[in-house]
């Protein structure tokens, strides 16, 4: 595939044009790297401090530079955190009790995180892709129950029949339609049971 690639971006004469501005690259990874850079407003947040990245490439390069092994004491006393986000939120609950308002809306946060979430969700339109498919979420909770779903074989499966789900939530709903109330009577005697798997044994 290398050879592949080689031929055409510098053989071949292939290009891949973005639709947003003049710009062209010789290989799709580098015109969605761009795009994502310059036009959909794409970000990577550090979930040990307030860094955002622009590239996946970029936030690891940070992680590993600042927050490996790291440790953040507390000035103030003996408290010791793991992340600067932990030691923050120590001191402003501990020491502090500080709130920060938004400057677009009545919103008011106890911690500069969650201040910085609700900017980009509610005023920014900022977005957080899936680095394993096409999948872009608004929030990072959402990425994060995504990929739990999608890519890391996280299941629940129902204790009342063959149903699996990819979330707690589908489980539930599933539970509420398929189950509360519902009954399952055995064809050949007067049997009656609210699970399948008890009908089969049965």
């Amino acid at each position: 595939s290398n050879l592949k690639r080689h031929k055409e971006s510098k053989h071949e004469g292939v290009r891949y044009t973005c639709d947003k501005c003049e710009y062209t690259a010789t290989r799709i990874s580098h015109l969605k790297r761009h795009k994502q850079y310059k036009h959909q407003g794409v970000r990577y947040p550090c979930d040990q401090c307030e860094y955002t990245a622009t590239q996946l490439s970029n936030l690891k390069r940070h992680i590993e530079s600042k927050h490996h092994e790291v440790r953040y004491p507390c000035d103030q006393c003996e408290y010791v955190a793991t992340r600067l986000s932990y030691l923050k939120q120590h001191k402003e609950s501990k020491h502090e009790g500080v709130r920060y308002s938004c400057d677009k809306c009545e919103y008011v946060a106890t911690q500069v995180s969650s201040l910085k979430l609700h900017k980009e969700h509610t005023h920014e339109g900022v977005r957080y892709p899936c680095d394993q498919c096409e999948y872009t979420a608004t929030q990072v909770s959402d990425l994060k129950r995504h990929i739990e779903s999608k890519h890391e074989g996280v299941r629940y499966p129902c204790d009342q029949c063959e149903y699996v789900a990819t979330q707690v939530s589908s489980l539930k709903l599933h539970k509420e339609h398929k189950h509360e109330g519902v009954r399952y009577p055995c064809n050949q005697c007067e049997y009656v049971t609210n699970r399948v798997s008890e009908l089969k044994q049965h």
